[in-house]
């Protein structure tokens, strides 16, 4: 099962009932965030994901029976299923930068991620725009590295060109792209959103 498939499995409801307010993004944001940051409180997890507790709750149950979290004394933390999705994720999306890019930014906070061999799989980044928008970014740019340069995707142009030097060495630090790499960057008025807009354009690219 891709990776893409089992976040929708984990997010899926399986009874009748109200509409939730959580899915596939969320299980994702949730996974990578404990492999990053765990122990965390269902408070703090809330505040993160920008859900409410009981909506948190509902996502951690789910993901307590399917063996990829488990809730300990010092908060939750991620259970061996739960380490083998981090791991996954964090190959398939290596970075993921909460930041401040100013030179990219419509938001106060700013988010990259790398898609290791991404380029062949954008078309004109649209897709991944209207992805990161939809999930709560208020913009996101596609680039894709080619020839050390990042270029828009089905274009020869340059992007570099538009922006100091200095903006270009921040971005090559933080998610040393290769050739043929795509990146994704989102800007939003929370971390949250832009973290969110990021892994939601990221799996747009995901089978």
């Amino acid at each position: 099962m891709s990776l893409k498939k089992t976040l929708e499995d984990l997010a899926l409801k399986r009874y009748i009932g109200p509409t939730e307010s959580f899915d596939l993004i969320h299980v994702g944001i949730l996974i990578y965030y404990l492999g990053e940051n765990a122990p965390k409180s269902r408070s703090e997890l809330s505040k993160f994901l920008g859900l409410g507790e009981g909506s948190v709750r509902t996502i951690l149950k789910r993901l307590k029976s399917k063996g990829v979290v488990k809730i300990t004394r010092d908060g939750v933390v991620l259970d061996n299923d739960g380490v083998k999705l981090y791991k996954e994720l964090k190959k398939a999306f290596p970075i993921i930068v909460s930041s401040s890019f100013e030179a990219f930014s419509l938001g106060q906070f700013s988010a990259i991620v790398l898609i290791r061999s991404g380029k062949n799989r954008v078309i004109r980044g649209l897709e991944q725009r209207d992805e990161a928008i939809k999930y709560g970014a208020k913009a996101a740019i596609t680039l894709v590295y080619e020839g050390k340069r990042f270029r828009f995707p089905g274009t020869d142009e340059n992007y570099d060109v538009y922006y100091p030097t200095e903006t270009w060495n921040k971005v090559l630090k933080n998610v040393a792209p290769e050739e043929g790499d795509a990146v994704i960057l989102c800007s939003a008025d929370s971390p949250h959103n832009a973290l969110r807009g990021c892994v939601a354009a990221a799996l747009s690219l995901s089978s």
